[in-house]
């Protein structure tokens, strides 16, 4: 068995928020470059992969901690947006593998993208992790984790809205496709340390689809499931403050030597406004 088992970073949520107040508002739920034109976000992920495979059970834990630093320029689109990794740590404990860790040394590139009043237009570019410990990685999610999609015009507490997103990476040894379909609902406004937020759900189906080619082995890894999520949005700076989402997505792995195995998936992301 090998110890790369590249996931998709998929979402749900349980974010807790204090208190509740004001009359809930709909209103400048959409991006502008924000005063001062920057933000700095920290991203957080663990995880645990439950195998079932023919030589037994097991589990691979992992984790990943990043912070990015963003940079805004007005387009005649929307805003501009470039990201800078500039901190990373991550981690990945296979049974059969040993615990293999990563810093900012093996991050390259930065996060481009194009944003809309209501949410990624045009994805450039996005951080890479090199390593095993990609596989906990958020960056392939990133761009959609800071800039959930918004409605289009104001919107009444109770309102929804459907978004979805198809996206593909294909590596000399991996080739991932996956299509989430969410549906985002206007909860209301929410109260947090004296500020009025506005509290989103969504609700995610996803579908991922793997293929891998490494050592002369062939492995295809399918999952899907449901999962539910909730963001804080500011509507002063036009910015997440902070999300939480809990993926637990199931399905298979086959490799040819050991035939199909079943596979779950679960852990939170949290994202969180640091300035």
């Amino acid at each position: 068995m090998t110890g790369r088992i590249p996931l998709i970073i998929v979402a749900t949520t349980t974010a807790a928020c204090a208190g509740t107040g004001g009359g809930p508002s709909g209103k400048n739920l959409n991006y502008a470059v924000p005063s001062p034109a920057s933000a700095v976000y920290h991203i957080g992920d663990t995880m645990s992969i439950d195998m079932d495979t023919p030589a037994g059970s097991f589990t691979i834990t992992g984790a990943g901690s990043a912070t990015v630093e963003l940079s805004f320029e007005s387009d005649p689109v929307g805003l501009r947006v470039t990201g800078t990794v500039a901190a990373f740590e991550g981690s990945i404990d296979n049974p059969m593998m040993g615990l293999q860790t990563a810093g900012l040394d093996d991050v390259s590139g930065n996060l481009e993208v194009l944003v809309s009043r209501a949410g990624v237009e045009e994805l450039t570019t996005i951080p890479e992790l090199g390593g095993p410990v990609a596989q906990v990685s958020s960056f392939p999610a990133l761009a959609f984790l800071l800039f959930p999609r918004m409605p289009d015009g104001d919107v009444d507490p109770g309102a929804t809205w459907v978004d979805t997103v198809a996206t593909s990476t294909d590596t000399d040894e991996v080739s991932t496709t996956t299509t989430a379909v969410s549906t985002y609902t206007l909860v209301g406004d929410t109260l947090v340390d004296g500020r009025t937020l506005v509290r989103i759900a969504v609700a995610t189906h996803i579908v991922t689809e793997t293929d891998i080619e490494q050592g002369g082995m062939s492995i295809t890894q399918n999952v899907e499931g449901p999962s539910d999520g909730v963001f804080l949005w500011d509507p002063e700076r036009r910015l997440v403050v902070q999300g939480e989402y809990e993926r637990n997505v199931e399905g298979t792995m086959s490799m040819a030597n050991l035939g199909t195995m079943s596979m779950a998936i679960t852990g939170p992301t949290r994202i969180r406004l640091e300035g």
